[in-house]
């Protein structure tokens, strides 16, 4: 499996409507050993997270499932990552 990182930065229009539904969603991707690791930014900018999948593709809608991303709330970006 090849790692990938979702960075998310929030739009000005973000609402925090969705964080619930955001931590469930990554406790689903832990729980099924897709999730490496995660968290917030200290300055409420953003966070991010590393997914293990196969393909850039299969990383961005996994990412595409996740509640917070929403067109008004964050913008996602998806990269694949050489971490070791």
């Amino acid at each position: 499996m090849k790692k990938f990182l979702v960075l998310i930065k929030r739009k000005e229009s973000f609402t925090g409507n969705f964080i619930q539904g955001h931590r469930e969603f990554l406790q689903g991707l832990k729980n099924d050993q897709t999730l490496v690791t995660g968290g917030g930014f200290e300055d409420q900018t953003g966070g991010a997270y590393v997914l293990q999948a196969a393909s850039l593709d299969e990383a961005n809608i996994l990412a595409s499932h996740d509640p917070m991303n929403q067109e008004n709330e964050a913008v996602y970006t998806v990269k694949e990552w050489n971490a070791v």
